[in-house]
């Protein structure tokens, strides 16, 4: 008999805040799961605003999570990261 993997859909959001476009995606055991998510230029380093993703699927239990950076924005950083959620 084949074990159930249950698969439940979530939304991704990440706080930050930016000085310039930048560019990030997020991987979850080793697979892009967002596709490049754009850093709008909010133009203060402690400026916040939440950036998300919906429709990613995971299983249960536990996993990597893994914040990868695609570009950088004008000020040559991609953004001031502040916190990742998944709901």
């Amino acid at each position: 008999m084949r074990a159930r993997l249950d698969v439940r859909t979530y939304t991704l959001d990440v706080r930050l805040a930016a000085v310039g476009v930048g560019a990030f995606h997020l991987e979850i055991d080793g697979v892009n799961v967002t596709g490049a998510m754009t850093v709008p230029n909010i133009g203060a380093w402690q400026t916040w605003t939440t950036v998300s993703k919906t429709g990613i699927a995971m299983t249960a239990g536990p996993h990597v999570l893994r914040l990868v950076m695609d570009a950088t924005g004008s000020s040559g950083s991609v953004a001031n990261f502040n916190w990742i959620a998944m709901r």
